[in-house]
């Protein structure tokens, strides 16, 4: 009887700390904060503002823009975004996915421009809980 009253507190105290677990994992992914800043970035995307977009910049952002990729500050990269923009008019964005794999966000959607059709691919980063900001930014000519 012992050993069963023992193994039943066992069960409960191991399922308490797996739900303190979760709710603590759920408390630091909030998929309703991963929207709004997809809903911030299709909006910026679609206007060419890119002053609400670079916000969301980590310090260090990995860039693939067409042809050139590289790694470059949030300040660099915000000037390169621009200057695409300054080439290719958007004319309509739509974000066309929007995923995660192991606590990472991602959005995948088509920005049309006044100089053709192009795929971007977003993944964000979550910085501290409840803060989620864009590691990576690629902008490739639709195929």
């Amino acid at each position: 009887m012992k050993t069963t009253i023992n193994a039943n507190i066992r069960v409960i105290f191991v399922a308490a700390a797996l739900a303190l677990l979760l709710s603590d994992a759920a408390v630091a992914v909030n998929p309703n904060n991963v929207v709004e800043i997809f809903k911030e970035v299709s909006g910026s995307l679609k206007s060419g503002d890119t002053s609400k977009l670079t916000t969301h910049f980590v310090s260090s952002v990995d860039l693939r823009i067409l042809a050139t990729e590289k790694t470059c500050t949030a300040q660099q990269a915000a000037a390169a975004v621009k200057e695409f923009f300054s080439q290719h008019k958007p004319v309509n964005f739509t974000m066309l996915h929007v995923g995660s794999k192991a606590n990472k966000h991602y959005g995948i959607g088509m920005l049309s421009t006044n100089g053709g059709r192009f795929r971007v691919t977003i993944f964000l980063l979550i910085t501290e809980p409840h803060r989620y900001n864009i590691q990576q930014l690629c902008i490739d000519y639709e195929d």
